[in-house]
This record gives C-alpha cells, structure tokens and sequence, in this order.
C-alpha cells in the first residue's frame, strides 16, 4: 500500500524579516516581506511498524486539506489560514501556497483533514474540552504538526505528523491456529474516549500517563470482523478490549467472546493506554476454554485465563530526555516483551545536527546484558523534539534480537546505553519469566477431601473472583493470591496434586504441609494441621532438570466459596446482572474484640470481588463498587435465619453482641477515619483493625440496603446481624410479628449504631413477600480468647 511519505509546501510568505535569528524566536515574524523563492516544508507521515489501516482493500491515505494555525510566544493564537494545495506530484508530493502569516508568529501548527475547524478549537489545538467529535477516517486521516517559523525560514524544515488515533492489530500464533483459527478472529473495542483533541495534550508525543479519560463513546470500533481497529486515545485500563473467535474444544468449534487486558508487565499490574499513532499488537499464545457467550459477558468480566496473549507497543514512547546546549537525547525507558519473545523495539530520538561516529551514525547503542544481541535493525523517521517546537530531530525505532527467557519464572531487566554524541541514557528491556504453573504439561488437580473440584487449579484460580492483585489490597499495596496453592484456615479440606515429570525433584523445608511422591505419577501437597487457627504464607521448590525451578506458594490465608445467582439475593431495580455468582476468594483476618475476644473475620463483604473502601459519589473510589457484595436475605420465613445456608462451612452471620464487642471501648476495633484525596475530595471511610494477620486493616462498604429492589440509605454501612429482635427489645416469644424483626449494624457518619427491620413487609404475623436484603460480613464460628493463637 502506498504511504504519504512528504507533502512539498511552497508558502507565500508575507513576513517582516528581522536581521539576527535569534532575535527572530524571541519576537516572532510576520509582516509584508518574503523570500522570492518561497519557503519549502516536508511533511511526513511515519507508517505504523505494521501494514496501514483500509477501511476497504486498495484504500490510500491522502491529504485533501492543510491549515495552517500560528501561534505567537506562550503558545498564544494569532490566527489561522487555509493552505490550497494543488494536484499530488508524481513523486508524491504537493505545491502549496498560504498568503499571510500574522505578526508575531513563532510556531506553525499544520492540521490535516480537518474541513470544519473553528477558531474556539483552533485556539488551543490540544484541549479536549474544546475538541469537536469526529469519526475516524482512516483514508483522510486527521494529522497534526508544528514548526518553528524560523526554520521555515531556513529552508529545510522537516516536520513528521501524529495521526489522531491508535492502531489496536489482532495476531494468532502458528502454534494456536489449529484451534483458534486466525481467519475467523477479530477485535471489538469500547468504552473509549468520545473524542480526541487534534493535538496531543501540552503539544507532545504523549506517553503512558495520559490524562485520566472521563467522557467515554458509546460506539463499538470494529464488529469482531477486523483484526485491524482503530480507536481514539485513551487512558490505560479502561477500555475494553474483546476478540470475537472461533475455538475447537471437546464440543468442537463453538464461537465465543474473550476479553484482554493490555498489560505491559508480568504481574499484571500496569496496562498500556492507547496512545495515538501508536499500533498495539495482540498475539494470542495460549487458548484454555471457550469464550463467553455474549459480549456483554465478556465485558463485565475480568481478562483471566480462558485466554493468553503477548502485548506489544510497536513505537514505545520517549519517556527519558537530556540536553546539552545544542542538542538533546532522548529514549523508550521500559520495554516489557514475553519470555518466549525473540525481539524488542526500543525508540531512539536525538537533535545532533552531525554525526560524530566514524560510521556517520548518529547514535551508538551498546546492550549491557548478553540475552540482548547487537547491532539493532533500525527505522528511522524525522521529527520534532517533544519539548521543543524549534527543534528538528531524528527519530530510529531499534529492533533488537533476545533469547528467550524460558528456563526461570522470574521477569529479567537489561540495559541497553544510548550514545549521542556526548549524552547518554539508558534504555531498559524487561522480559516476562515463563509460567510453569500453568503450563500444560503440568497441571495441577485441587482435591476437597477425596474428590477433585478441579483437575486445572491455576486455570480455575484465573476465574476466582477477589484474588487478583487489582481486586485485593492491603492500604496502598496490591496484594498477590493469585500465584499459589491455598489451604484454609480453622478448617481446612483441600489437598493438591501436581503433575510429576521425569527428572523432577523438590526443595521444602517447612514443616506445616508435606510434598512427596504419590506413586501414581503426581506429587501430593497436604496440610499438616486442618486446624490451624495461624494465618501464614511459604513456598516450596519443584526443580526440573539443572535449569528450571518452579516455586509454588502457599497461603494459609483465606477461603473459596461458590455462590448461586439464586441464593436469596436481591439486586437494585431488578437488574440480574447485578446478582453475584461464581467462585470468590476471602482472606481471612482476626480482629480483636474490647472484651479481649480474637474473631475470625473475612476481610469483605460475601460475594465482593473487591476488599477495599466505597461510597458512592467518591470519585477517587468508584473503582470499588464491587466491595458491596451482594444484597441477601436473613430469612424467608420468621422459624429460621438463613446463616447456615448462605455461609461457607464453619462460617456464620455475627451476632448483634459481636459488633458491639468491636465498637466498644476508648480505641474501638472498628472506626471511622476521615480522608482526603490527592484531588481534594473528602470523605470518611470505615476501617476494622486486624491483629496476627496478613492485611493490616480491612474496610466496611458503604451500600445500603435494598427494599424490594429499591435502594435505601445509600450512604450508610448496613449489615445483618442474626439477632432477632425480641424480649425486652419489643416482642415476646408468643407474638405473632416474633421472628420477622432483626437487629443490623448501621454506620452513618461518624455514627456507629444499631437499628432493627422487618425482614418482609406486613404486620402481625403477616408476609407480603416483599423483602429486604443487606450485605453480610461472616465469621468463623471458632472464637479464640488468646491473640497469639
């Protein structure tokens, strides 16, 4: 396909020349004199590192319009012209003409493809408050560029232009093609941003820490068809990205929906934002399951492991910049690449006018690490420096050669120096250790008691709900479930089998479980004391050969339930997506009572897949919703409670007595903290204390109640207890309404009180079958009274 290499603009320039250059960038030009000759402009448009977006086969990115807007000194607007082109030489490039240029110019700002911009937008080319939505062509892409009018001047300006959208490209490996067919694959991408200022925030090549987006499209870019999209700008993390694909499983090809997460790094801790005329290549490697049914599914899910995919940047962006007095060097600082990736790119920008090397080379790179091979393929491409409109430079795209780092699990960092002329920066590459864990050869069998629950744990583990480091935090700090076996805490039934391989051996010096050879090809993994009442973490060692060593963790830490969307729950307006359903993970944390009283606590609410803090309306927690759980009924009927049937085993819903065990006192274990955030958003968070645990502290969401589907009290903490209301508290054993009232736990404020509810509506033994439902915070049934047990 052909590319818009340079577009040749002889401006007309009607300029008041001023004799000293350096006279000319402090007070700009403009007036009514100009060179005879012209001044001449190249403009270049860098191809992605892929092959070119086509809305249709054959298609070619052209230049239909050019305007030209000038800014003077601060970066402030004097105006705007329309620059008539003629008809594309044969060489690919236009004469072009602009007749006047406002006094006091200093830098020329170039928009493409833009026929109905007005001067508000034109004002302050880089706000996106200001920006007019417009739909992405790919044919007449819309561009943007500066130059310094002085080096129009000189004759010889180069200036490369930034598409205003990224390149999302969708790859399947050979060794996944057979079941994945890669002709039948394509992306569907949304919740992006609505629109897109033409120029890039502060007018510079933007890097990961785009602005936060808040104003999202509604429109899906591409229909599960392309594996080529393109899409707006957009900050990391929040837009979702979805394959539509075929997969041959044991019932054969069915058609399903897979969401990906855009992590640059091992832990999944970090993602890419969409940075625009930037191509993110999704490579899928591994395919575990069918996708979900629908996309909507896949949407409100998590990316987890029915998936695995390799993500690259194909033009990282420059994040690291020095400058000497004449010249400036800048480099891509973190690569993150996959252990079984066999090259990097890494982007190289320098302002050296000559080159200082006996090769004529600009630049000279040297690895620091013998898994980075030398000499680098390089393109190259002219531009701007991202600080400097003034400033003409070169930018290379180096693509280094790797071995794989397939022989360890942990992540590996190199060096590589950059040199020009005599400024220097370092580059690193991090490359992603190999997850033996869940490698196909060694699966991993979770045994309750005797039976198997799942003969693919760490796949298993993938889908558990509250277990990923996004989901789980102690304070500020991520905290990791996700990599290990689990056993459980007071009452432990599960035992592990994994898959042993020829040459294997294993490494445990920790007495509280056993690893030993079953005889039946598996090592067995079994707790010591299924009593254990400690909250504890270790590993063990399984060595493979000389050159691998898989450590498997091991958490002592917390439990796995399962809940049912029929579990008498409740979700606001009727909305069954809103039911919790599936697998969830709770760390399980003591907390000390003011009577002296040890409690085994979980550390969120059940069916909560986040254990952090949440009130509504606190924009800096609304990531935290998820910490609400869910809405559940304390009874159907006034003979029982549902404690035993909603609660793991050997859990239950705390008496009213337990609460108040944890409010009372002059340093309560329960409290109410106020905070502020970095933006200056107030609020007042309600925080438990631990002891002996793991997580520091664990909180309490604020999220109402429902009545028949209707939220109430949306900014209280409300808990049921399963104290029913009775006696002296308003009813004797023989009344009628006895049973149908029950104590719960309210925090309002600053205020720590209890109130009681009748769990249906109606009155004097009546049910009118519209209930009420709170989320419930369980405990275990054992107490303990020493807290160093």
């Amino acid at each position: 396909m052909k590319k818009i290499k340079h577009l040749m603009i002889w401006m007309g320039l009607l300029l008041c020349l001023v004799s000293c250059k350096d006279a000319m960038e402090t007070i700009g030009l403009g007036g009514d004199e100009i060179p005879a000759e012209g001044v001449t402009l190249n403009i270049e448009l860098p191809n992605f590192s892929e092959k070119k977006i086509n809305t249709r086969a054959g298609a070619d990115e052209s230049i239909s319009n050019v305007t030209a807007v000038f800014y003077g000194e601060s970066n402030t607007y004097k105006g705007m012209a329309n620059v008539n082109i003629g008809s594309k030489n044969a060489d690919g490039t236009y004469q072009a003409k602009i007749s006047k240029v406002p006094s006091g110019t200093i830098t020329v700002h170039l928009v493409t493809n833009v026929s109905n911009l007005e001067e508000t937008e034109a004002k302050d080319l880089q706000n996106i408050a200001l920006a007019t939505p417009r739909t992405i062509d790919t044919d007449s892409p819309i561009c943007w560029g500066s130059v310094s009018l002085t080096e129009l001047l000189d004759g010889s300006a180069n200036v490369s232009l930034l598409r205003q959208y990224a390149k999302v490209t969708l790859k399947v490996d050979d060794a996944v093609k057979a079941v994945f067919p890669e002709e039948d694959a394509g992306l569907i991408i949304n919740n992006t941003a609505a629109k897109s200022a033409i120029a890039p925030a502060n007018y510079k090549e933007p890097n990961d820490a785009l602005a936060t987006t808040k104003v999202f499209s509604s429109t899906d870019f591409g229909d599960g068809t392309n594996r080529e999209v393109v899409v707006t700008e957009t900050s990391a993390g929040v837009a979702n990205v979805i394959i539509k694909a075929k997969y041959k499983g044991k019932e054969g090809y069915k058609e399903g929906y897979y969401k990906v997460g855009l992590y640059k790094n091992a832990d999944k801790t970090s993602q890419y934002a969409l940075l625009r005329n930037h191509n993110y290549t999704i490579t899928v490697t591994k395919v575990n399951d069918y996708g979900f049914s629908t996309k909507e599914e896949a949407i409100k899910a998590q990316p987890e492991n029915r998936i695995e995919a390799q993500i690259v940047d194909d033009n990282p962006a420059i994040t690291k910049m020095i400058a000497c007095k004449d010249y400036e060097l800048g480099v891509s600082d973190k690569v993150y690449v996959d252990a079984e990736a066999t090259s990097a790119n890494v982007t190289v920008v320098t302002t050296l006018e000559k080159a200082t090397s006996s090769d004529g080379s600009f630049y000279t790179v040297t690895p620091g690490d013998s898994w980075i091979h030398s000499n680098p393929t390089a393109v190259k491409t002219n531009t701007n420096d991202e600080t400097n409109h003034s400033t003409p430079g070169k930018k290379y795209v180096l693509t280094f050669t790797l071995d794989k780092n397939d022989a360890q699990e942990e992540s590996r960092t190199g060096t590589i120096t950059v040199k020009s002329g005599d400024l220097m920066l370092t580059a690193q590459i991090i490359q992603k250790g190999k997850d033996f864990k869940r490698d196909d050869q060694r699966p991993v069998t979770l045994l309750d008691g005797s039976i198997p629950l799942t003969t693919d744990y760490f796949k298993w583990l993938d889908e558990v709900q509250g277990i990923t480091p996004e989901e789980m935090y102690d304070g500020d700090d991520a905290v990791v479930r996700n990599e290990g076996l689990h056993f459980s805490p007071v009452n432990n039934t599960y035992s592990y089998l994994i898959k042993k391989l020829e040459g294997d051996s294993f490494e445990n010096s920790d007495t509280r479980f056993t690893v030993e050879d079953n005889g039946s090809g598996y090592w067995k993994v079994t707790l010591k004391n299924s009593n254990d009442n400690s909250l504890w973490k270790s590993s063990f060692n399984i060595k493979h050969t000389a050159r691998v060593k898989i450590t498997y963790d091991v958490y002592h830490t917390g439990i796995f339930h399962k809940i049912s969307n029929t579990d008498n729950q409740m979700a606001e307006d009727g909305e069954t997506s809103k039911l919790v359903k599936g697998w969830f993970y709770y760390e399980v944390v003591k907390v000390k009572g003011n009577s002296g009283k040890i409690y085994l606590m979980l550390d969120r609410n059940l069916g909560a897949s986040n254990n952090g803090p949440y009130i509504r309306e606190t924009k800096a927690l609304e990531g935290n919703e998820k910490a609400i759980g869910g809405y559940f009924y304390i009874a159907t009927g006034k003979t029982n409670n549902l404690s035993s049937t909603l609660s793991p085993s050997g859990y239950e819903i705390p008496e009213m007595k337990v609460f108040e065990d944890l409010i009372n006192g002059s340093n309560p274990t329960i409290q109410v903290v106020p905070e502020t955030t970095p933006s200056g958003e107030t609020y007042s968070r309600a925080e438990i204390k631990t002891v002996d645990s793991q997580l520091s502290r664990i909180y309490l969401p604020y999220g109402g109640y429902l009545e028949n589907e209707v939220l109430r009290n949306p900014i209280h903490v409300d808990l049921w207890t399963q104290t029913p209301l009775s006696g002296t508290q308003g009813f004797a054993s023989t009344s009628p309404d006895y049973g149908f009232w029950y104590k719960y736990f309210d925090i309002y404020n600053k205020n720590l009180n209890f109130s009681n509810v009748r769990f249906v509506s109606g009155s004097d033994g009546k049910n009118t079958g519209r209930y009420k439902a709170m989320p419930l915070r369980l405990i275990s049934k054992t107490v303990l009274s020493n807290p160093t047990l």
